[in-house]
């Protein structure tokens, strides 16, 4: 993205001196020049104003296709979920020491994709491997390139769904207390009704 702004901005102001320097070359022309001998004439003067307004309209027609070319390559390739075609590693059979849950492990999730941050790749899903160095096997997420492992980080829609649980729970619970408190009260109520009728 960076590298993308840099250029845009490299080019603009490539135009825009440009344009400048024409402005300056008109200025010695029509000024400058008079001062030297140099005599009006529509012969000469209408091919240079032509000339010049082509070179113009040209620097401005660049300036404007880098502007609305960078917009596009930013829409099209930097912002949005990139593609990712099938690799070897994704079609290996995994051994049976791979173990495969619903929970994944993964750096940067983007849509369904995960980064590696060691080699930049994008796949589609790591390998899940058992590590047997700590006391208690676990589940590892190793990327697929690089054989580099993978930091476990819960998925976004996955911590969006337990939040939403979350939620619903406390207000499963403030509904159910307050219908208690309610039976308690009817009850308290039906309790005096009883002893003062008796």
């Amino acid at each position: 993205m960076k590298r993308l702004v840099v250029f845009t901005v490299v080019v603009l102001a490539a135009t825009a001196s440009a344009v400048y320097g024409l402005a300056l070359l008109d200025k010695i022309v029509h000024g400058t020049l008079y001062n030297y001998g140099l005599q009006f004439s529509y012969n000469w003067a209408s091919p240079y104003w032509m000339l010049l307004r082509i070179v113009q309209a040209m620097i401005v027609f660049t300036a404007v296709f880098n502007v609305v070319s960078s917009v596009y390559v930013y829409r099209k390739y930097i912002n949005i979920k990139p593609q990712v075609t099938e690799t070897r590693g994704e079609k290996k059979a995994i051994s049976s020491t791979v173990l495969e849950t619903e929970t994944s492990s993964e750096t940067q999730r983007m849509g369904g994709l995960v980064k590696c941050t060691h080699c930049n790749r994008v796949f589609a899903q790591p390998l899940r491997m058992l590590d047997f160095h700590s006391d208690r096997p676990r589940i590892i997420n190793i990327c697929p390139f690089c054989n580099e492992v993978i930091p476990p980080i819960l998925r976004h829609e996955e911590a969006e769904i337990g939040k939403k649980s979350a939620l619903k729970a406390k207000k499963n619970n403030q509904t159910r207390e307050s219908r208690e408190t309610l039976q308690k009260e009817e009850t308290k109520e039906a309790e005096e009704t009883v002893a003062t009728s008796a």
